[in-house]
């Protein structure tokens, strides 16, 4: 298997939501003077079009379009969105920018996992060994923290504002768009029956196992969409400049790296259900640390708790769905679950937040360890699935 691609993919693609994720709120808020309410609703229409997007290009790439040709199409449409993002101005203009850059960016998440995941079951049946996930996704995390450096640097010293923040996610996109030649050309599967890949995809989630894990992480990922949403607004209003805004986002992936690294060592000595349990807790005991302490100590000191968040959300749930998924919907089952994880949970959390937040910033974060708190109970009492545990730790 060549990975130098999807190495490089990832470190792009991350790169792109490396320069947005962080900074957005604080160009809505510090440079557009926009309400919380208002800013809610904008990262929140992000989320409603993720409910579009990819499950409908995940269907063509099982059914007609290879993924790479798609991939390429997104990175190109996420720079021209964010270049005419760069220059919004108002709440109207942003909300409509922020769902086009959903529509565009997000498909490109399950699309790449989906080619990853494909070009492993090739190299297991030629009789090697792929990489493990967590070796491609690292990359990912990588290419997060890279932006902050350069927008550190031009903000810090007065040479542009939030809207460079914008420039460089396009200039990363635009990056990536040229260098799609070095993704393999997957063709979709030949399918082995009449089903519509989305139904089959659908009728998966459905089922009783995996359904207890996708509905704690919707739940989850409500929880973070206000993590995402207002904690560049948190690290500002407690005294700390914009500038270093990208540089204390850094701080959590930082800690998220050795637990990439350490994957497949730690699901050696302990269970699947484990880690996604501890994720949850740690995701409760930091949205309510945020409410009820806030202070630039405990801002910094709780990105401590990043690293099993990242891994109960964005490392885990990717691996068990490709175990569930058949090779005619395996992009499918990645579509639909960003559609529910990355888009309606994101709309709701983002949105609900930002009406919590007219009251005090630290009451979005009250609602967010409520989402968490309640999906640690709901992965607690109902998901157990030992195939997955068979699946994922005993290829280890």
């Amino acid at each position: 298997m060549r990975t130098a691609g999807f190495k490089l993919h990832y470190f792009l693609l991350y790169a792109v939501v490396g320069a947005y994720l962080p900074y957005v709120p604080v160009f809505l808020g510090h440079d557009l003077k926009l309400p919380d309410s208002q800013i809610g609703w904008i990262t929140g229409a992000y989320g409603l079009a993720v409910l579009l997007a990819p499950p409908v290009m995940a269907a063509l790439a099982d059914r007609k379009v290879p993924g790479r040709t798609l991939v390429a199409i997104g990175y190109s449409l996420s720079c021209a969105v964010l270049l005419a993002f760069a220059w919004a101005d108002g709440f109207a203009a942003s909300l409509v920018l922020s769902a086009a850059f959903g529509l565009a960016y997000t498909p490109m998440t399950p699309l790449l996992d989906a080619l990853a995941f494909t070009e492993m079951a090739r190299t297991r049946a030629a009789g090697a060994t792929p990489p493990d996930y967590g070796a491609l996704r690292v990359w990912g995390s990588l290419g997060f923290m890279a932006p902050a450096f350069v927008l550190f640097a031009l903000m810090y010293s007065g040479a542009a504002g939030g809207r460079a923040a914008m420039l460089t996610g396009a200039a990363a996109a635009a990056l990536a768009a040229v260098c799609a030649p070095l993704l393999p050309r997957v063709l979709p599967e030949p399918r082995s029956s009449a089903a519509v890949p989305t139904t089959a995809a659908w009728a998966e989630l459905r089922r009783p196992p995996t359904f207890a894990l996708v509905g704690p992480l919707v739940l989850l990922f409500a929880s973070i969409s206000v993590f995402y949403a207002f904690y560049p607004r948190l690290v500002v209003e407690v005294g700390i400049d914009p500038a270093w805004v990208g540089l204390v986002s850094n701080l959590g992936v930082l800690f998220e790296l050795p637990w990439i690294f350490l994957a497949p060592a730690i699901l050696r000595r302990t269970s699947v259900r484990s880690l996604m349990l501890f994720g949850a807790a740690c995701m409760a005991g930091r949205m309510a640390l945020l409410f009820a302490a806030a202070s630039p100590t405990t801002v910094l000191a709780t990105q401590i708790l990043h690293g099993p968040v990242v891994m109960s959300l964005y490392l885990l749930p990717p691996m068990v769905l490709d175990h569930k998924a058949a090779p005619d919907f395996r992009n499918s089952v990645q579509g639909l679950y960003a559609a529910l994880c990355y888009g309606a949970a994101r709309f709701v959390g983002s949105g609900a937040a930002g009406h919590a937040a007219e009251f005090g910033l630290q009451w979005a974060f009250a609602l967010a360890a409520a989402f968490a708190l309640a999906a640690a109970l709901w992965l607690w009492l109902a998901w157990r699935d030992p195939a997955v545990e068979t699946a994922l730790r005993g290829s280890r």
